[in-house]
Formats: structure tokens, sequence, C-alpha cells
């Protein structure tokens, strides 16, 4: 998402509570007016929001499933952003609590809940966000006695300390020339939603309660064909860059890694370049594969459409010569360099290539 030109016009910030031992929800903390950053935290916190939505972000495409409920928060959301002040304070708490009856894990933190509203772009196209910020026994939480209000202490150190990771983001963004009253809100609304928690213990289990329970969403069914274009784009962009076979067999391995051994349940383009890339490439790589298509946000890994593709490697030579083994083998026991051969009775040099395969032969044909 572009996040061009991005202006925030409201803020409130509600706080949510672990669960007790035995399992009961705690009620969260209302706030009854909205939160006014000064100037320099204001601009922070529009970072944070490009960071963790905008182009380069590694959110990901979601699609709304839950929005037959006036309880569905696709519903809430597109009631409440066309509310006055008061009453986007006052309603904004709806999207509190149904994150902390979402939150049914005695295990999953509390936190404040961000809900903010804005615009970006040339047409000033409208949003509304959702942060959750984890927060700890460490963070200190002063409350206003009297108005209830969580202290902006606890909100810059939660979500504008420049170390701080520990946030879900979701965003709700109006597509151009929407429909106001569109009966499927996927035909008004597109969803971006980042999870940095994500890790090889929680996996994908621990962003579900979010982008499913609370949120409503699912990944697209296009996934599989996004993660095949994905993958057959890099495999022309390493075929065509001009680096040596050595250097050209790595990057081939390295897309295998990426999308079949690594934890995460996304794959992005700058994810690809910033992990594999010489930084010279990445602006090649990135328009390379955007101008055909593929999503500058990051999207689900879907492999249905290119498992066989993975498992094997196969490396052909002119004349019929062919070298084929299972991926995560070839990656370990082959190497391919390239190095000067026989000058020929005309003078020239041609380029041959050297295969050092780390084994035995077994047997021969």
């Amino acid at each position: 998402m572009r996040l061009r030109n991005l202006r925030i016009d409201r803020i409130v910030i509600h706080e949510v509570f672990q669960r007790d031992e035995e399992g009961n929800r705690v009620d969260p903390t209302q706030s009854h007016q909205l939160t006014v950053f000064d100037a320099e935290s204001l601009e922070e916190f529009k970072s944070r929001v490009v960071w963790a939505l905008g182009e380069d972000s590694r959110a990901v495409a979601m699609e709304i499933v839950n929005q037959t409920n006036e309880g569905d928060l696709a519903r809430i959301v597109n009631t409440i952003i066309d509310y006055n002040e008061g009453d986007f304070v006052v309603s904004s708490y709806d999207i509190a609590t149904r994150l902390a009856n979402s939150q049914t894990r005695k295990d999953i933190p509390g936190g404040i809940v961000v809900v903010f509203t804005g615009t970006h772009g040339a047409n000033t196209s409208r949003f509304l966000g959702i942060i959750k910020a984890d927060t700890y026994t460490a963070y200190k939480k002063i409350t206003n006695v009297r108005t209830g209000e969580i202290s902006l202490e606890l909100v810059k150190e939660a979500l504008l300390t420049p170390a701080t990771k520990l946030y879900k983001t979701a965003g709700f963004f109006e597509k151009p020339n929407a429909i106001p009253d569109a009966e499927d809100l996927n035909d008004k609304w597109e969803v971006l939603v980042s999870d940095y928690q994500v890790n090889p213990v929680a996996g994908k289990e621990a962003a579900k309660y979010f982008y499913s329970t609370f949120l409503g969403c699912n990944h697209p069914a296009s996934s599989a064909q996004t993660t095949r274009h994905f993958y057959e784009l890099t495999n022309e962009f390493i075929r065509d860059l001009e680096v040596d076979e050595e250097r050209r067999t790595d990057l081939y391995n390295s897309l295998n890694v990426y999308l079949k051994a690594t934890v995460s349940n996304t794959a992005s383009i700058r994810g690809f370049a910033d992990d594999y890339l010489e930084p010279e490439h990445h602006d090649n790589y990135k328009n390379y594969l955007s101008d055909k298509g593929v999503p500058t946000t990051a999207f689900t890994k879907d492999l249905a459409h290119i498992e066989k593709q993975l498992q094997k490697r196969t490396v052909k030579f002119r004349r019929s010569i062919k070298i084929t083994a299972p991926a995560d083998v070839f990656a370990e026991m082959v190497d391919i360099e390239e190095f000067e051969g026989d000058t020929d009775e005309s003078g020239n040099t041609p380029t041959w290539t050297r295969v050092t395969v780390k084994d035995r032969v077994l047997d021969q044909e």
C-alpha cells in the first residue's frame, strides 16, 4: 500500500488485559476522549503506521470473511468511520471489547488498543487502523483517576520506542470508487495485517486469533497463484542476472530455502531482496516483479502450485548433460563454479563449468 500524504485525524486508545488465573476475561479500560500527540510524536506514530502497513512492509493482504452480523469487526469499522468525534470515541470501545473476547488463551498478554482514522493519497482515501501493542509490568502504567485515561507515557513507550516491534496492526483502506453501501465489504475495503510477533514457537496460531477471531479475516484464495508467480519471476530474474554461475546457483538455492524452509508463513519481494540479493540489485528486482503484478506488500505463502518444482533442483548443460537432485541435497552437496577452459586454435578461451559433488559415484548406466 502506497501511503503517500498520510494524515491521522483521530486517535483513541483503550487497554485490554490478560485473562485471570481462572481464564476469565477482564473488562477493558475505556478511554473517553481522543489522544493528542505533540507534532513530533505524531510524525513518529505515522512512520510506524507506514512501517507496519506501507508499500515495503511485511503486511499481508487479507479477505473479509465475517461480515454478516453487526458485531463483526468489518461491520463496526464500516459504521464508525462515519461517526462524529464524540460517537467515534464511544463506539471505538466496541473494538477493544471484541479484541478482549477474542483473546481466549491465558498466555496472550494485555496491551493497549489504538484505534485511529485518517486519509492517504492524492484523493485523500479514508482508512481506519487498529494497533494492539503488548505491554508488560516493566511499563509504567498511569491512569488518570478522574477520566480513566491511560498515561501518554505508556503510549509513547509502547508505540514510539525505536526498538519496539511487539505489536499487531490492521488497516481497513477504502478502495478507489468504492460503493458506499456495498453488500460485500471486500468490494469497499482493502484489509492489510502485519504481526511482528509471529515466531517459530508460536507460528501461525499466534497470529490466528488476531486476524481470524478478532478481525474476521482470512488469507485470500489466490495465495497459491501469487506464490507461483513470485517463484517463476524470481527465477527469471536470477537467470538473467549478470553474476557468475557459482553465485547464480547460490541464489537458486536461496529461493528454494526462502519459500520452503523458512518459518514465516509469508513471503515478499522486499523479504527476498533484503535477505539474499546484493543492495545494487534491490531496485531492479522490486521493479521487475511489481511491474509484472506481484504485490509489493507481503503475501501468504502457499506452495500448492510449486511443490514439485521445490522438491528438485536441475542444472542443464548443452549437449543433453543434466544434473538433478533433491533441492536440499543439491544445496548441501553440489558446488558449481566457472573457470577458463583451454584456448582453441583460433585463440578463443571458452568458459567451462566445474561441478563438484561431495560424494562418491554409486552406480552408472
